[in-house]
């Protein structure tokens, strides 16, 4: 299954999106700004001419030209009307009058299986990969076939263009990049393996669905359900690295509250998380079918010089989670850390200082940052060169500092990151001999490590 926008080219898929953005009242772009496709950060947008102030609107997109929970109700709803979802449903008023051309469509028959408690069942996730899986990659096949959403479908991400995303090393057996599965920093391997848990987990909710509807194909041989699931994580990770909070009024889990907004999602991200644009929802200027007006607006840096990108803070994020939530890093990223959990876990052999520490909360969840060293792992250590373990909770709640425990404390968390300053530059070494991976996604991992060097050097060079 091939995406038919590779027909196309850039400017014919962005017109396209365009148009059919403009067909809904409410839709907005500042004219002051421009897409532009660079080989340094992609597609991004940037200003034109003009300037732009502070809570100037970048871009609003109305709810109906959304993704997200109500948008697909009212869309699977059409083409089934026992789906009766009060507030999100299509009206009666709204389906379409001629009943045989409803039936001829193929959604009719794949929408069916979807009833109220079925889709209620269902997480944010697993309906829009489900609903998108359908619209963007299975039901073009058939004749005479149009999703309403192809516009926002053609300039959604090929797969290509996620390869970096580590999940995607794990989940496709045939990936060039499974070398550097090894080579990941625990705590992104960690970040991956959730990310993949995730993904086979809704698949087998999903998937089912998918059975159901090939029972009555025809041509149901000539899908497998191995080539659906490498579609499946294409559209998986497509909803996670471009989706953005909205509140779901019928989710009471709050990772349900997620929209996928078009033109918003061509933004790159910058870590300074207070500088610049913010997300503002509008939740009063709802359309027939959705949840309010989704706008971007300029936050505290103002933009006067043409040229400049127009950035979106998508989080106080290290590398690692960037890495795998969007396959991208920053060279300079003031949100990094180390996560030495496993590290200084395995150091501390003594059971009766495991018990302290597990029975006051302070077992794992050990950082080092380029700033400091996390309190918990002063304390893990502190218990390590104490036998005291009472001046440790005096230590632990406030009473004493980290000094009262001379240099003994000072020379192991020392010893401690010159170790791991020592395996940093050994997967660096690694990572820059290895030669069948892909480059980008090689020098991504390499970027984290880097990252975690800089770290240590600070601690280490300042006698920590």
């Amino acid at each position: 299954m091939v995406p038919t926008s590779q027909s196309l080219s850039w400017d014919e898929r962005l017109d396209n999106l365009l148009k059919w953005l403009k067909e809904s009242e409410g839709f907005a772009v500042n004219e002051n700004v421009h897409l532009q496709d660079t080989k340094r950060s992609g597609r991004g947008l940037y200003l034109k001419s003009g300037q732009l102030k502070k809570r100037d609107c970048i871009v609003s997109i109305p709810g109906d030209k959304q993704l997200n929970f109500y948008t697909v109700i009212y869309h699977i709803s059409r083409f089934n009307r026992k789906l009766f979802i009060d507030g999100a449903s299509c009206p009666s008023s709204k389906l379409a009058s001629n009943e045989n051309s409803q039936l001829d469509d193929p959604r009719t028959e794949a929408y069916r299986y979807l009833t109220n408690t079925a889709v209620l069942g269902l997480s944010s996730f697993q309906l829009l990969s489900l609903f998108i899986l359908f619209e963007w990659k299975i039901l073009p096949q058939e004749p005479n076939f149009t999703s309403f959403w192809k516009p926002f479908f053609d300039v959604l991400p090929f797969a290509e263009e996620l390869r970096s995303i580590p999940a995607t090393w794990i989940c496709d057996p045939t990936s060039e990049n499974r070398e550097l599965i090894e080579l990941l920093p625990a705590a992104s391997r960690r970040h991956a393996d959730r990310m993949v848990s995730q993904i086979e987990n809704d698949w087998q909710t999903v998937s089912p669905f998918l059975q159901e509807w090939l029972k009555t194909r025809k041509s149901s041989s000539q899908i497998n359900m191995q080539d659906l699931f490498s579609e499946f994580v294409h559209v998986y990770l497509v909803i996670n690295s471009r989706c953005l909070y909205i509140e779901i009024p019928l989710k009471t889990d709050v990772a349900d509250n997620l929209t996928m907004v078009p033109f918003v999602d061509f933004l790159n991200h910058n870590s300074n998380v207070d500088a610049y644009c913010k997300p503002r929802i509008e939740s009063l200027r709802k359309s027939a079918c959705g949840l309010g007006s989704f706008s971007i607006i300029v936050g505290d840096h103002e933009y006067i010089n043409p040229g400049e990108e127009i950035l979106l803070n998508y989080g106080a994020h290290s590398n690692d989670f960037l890495l795998n939530e969007y396959g991208f890093v920053l060279g300079e990223n003031m949100w990094n850390y180390i996560d030495v959990s496993l590290e200084a876990m395995e150091l501390i052999s003594q059971e009766p200082v495991k018990k302290f520490l597990m029975e006051n909360n302070y077992w794992g969840d050990y950082t080092i940052s380029h700033s400091e060293v996390s309190f918990r792992l002063l304390v893990a250590f502190a218990a390590v060169v104490c036998p005291d373990l009472k001046k440790v909770e005096k230590f632990m709640l406030g009473y004493i500092t980290e000094s009262s425990f001379g240099s003994a404390l000072s020379s192991t968390l020392n010893e401690f990151m010159a170790s791991l300053e020592k395996s940093v530059k050994a997967k660096i070494e690694s990572l820059e001999i290895i030669t069948k991976s892909d480059p980008l996604c090689s020098q991504n991992v390499l970027t984290v490590y880097e990252g975690y060097f800089q770290i240590l050097r600070n601690h280490l060079g300042n006698g920590v």
